[in-house]
């Protein structure tokens, strides 16, 4: 008898384990679901929506993002694309793809040209493949772009000073948009935030935009660089309608479906 209720026990228990994991298997995918809705949650709505404790869901939460599923930030979760990464974590992030838009964009490059670069960390890889033979003059406000110019032994370089951001290792404000608009560039190399055939070229930075709008004012040729994944994507902050921009270069083939509306707009897709 005593063996009969020991292996009862051990069952019910192996049951309330399975059962628990098919809940907490459960509870993480509707907290997944929220996230890809609306960006982010809140510990206390999600145990009210559970019907679990907050510790529950903070131990929930904590498991997603040890998965990268998410991130955890006090009193809830973002997405893990509402994350802000530092320049250092940004650099090497799709690093892959940032080598091939490099790869490409440097052809645009010749003796005697005045360009102006933003601070992208696409501009980055391209500033470290320019060829050392090349002579030309190169605008920037990147800290981290100016200093690997540095190392060319060609390449005229002149910092445009400002107020440091040091969290994206810029300068930004009035000083930066002054200096630009004194300048008359041949080209422009421009990251971006997002690239829509209605809402043009956006930036999730309001100081940014109005930097990267004066860039395409004083520039003949502007040439945006950005990874696939910005093409038909609105950032809140309005940067340049869509006919300012000249070329797009991105780490796919300019035949990809993706870009024929832009094509029809008499944009050259590299």
């Amino acid at each position: 008898m005593c063996v009969k209720f020991a292996f009862l026990f051990l069952f019910l228990q192996l049951y309330k384990k399975i059962i628990n994991k098919m809940l907490k298997e459960e509870r993480h995918q509707v907290i997944l679901n929220k996230l890809h809705i609306n960006r982010k949650v809140l510990s206390t709505k999600l145990s009210e929506e559970l019907n679990v404790s907050e510790d529950t869901v903070r131990r929930d939460l904590k498991e997603l993002e040890a998965k990268r599923l998410l991130y955890k930030v006090h009193g809830g979760a973002l997405s893990i694309e509402n994350k802000i990464k530092t320049y250092d974590e940004r650099s090497i992030f799709d690093i892959d793809k940032k080598e091939i838009i490099a790869q490409k964009a440097v052809k645009l490059i010749h003796d005697g040209q005045v360009i102006i670069m933003s601070g992208s960390t696409t501009n980055l890889q391209l500033a470290k493949i320019i060829p050392s033979k090349t002579n030309a003059t190169i605008f920037t406000y990147s800290l981290p772009v100016a200093l690997e110019l540095t190392h060319h032994p060609s390449i005229e370089v002149i910092f445009i000073g400002g107020k440091l951001n040091k969290g994206a290792q810029v300068t930004t404000g009035i000083d930066v948009i002054n200096s630009i608009s004194n300048i008359r560039a041949d080209m422009c190399f421009m990251g971006t935030g997002g690239i829509d055939t209605i809402r043009g070229f956006t930036e999730p930075d309001w100081e940014v935009s109005h930097i990267k709008k004066t860039m395409i004012d004083v520039s003949d040729y502007v040439v945006a660089m950005s990874t696939s994944d910005k093409i038909m994507k609105v950032e809140r902050y309005a940067a340049a309608p869509i006919h300012k921009i000249d070329t797009i270069i991105t780490e796919k083939e300019p035949t990809d479906s993706m870009f024929e509306s832009f094509q029809e707009l008499g944009i050259t897709v590299i």
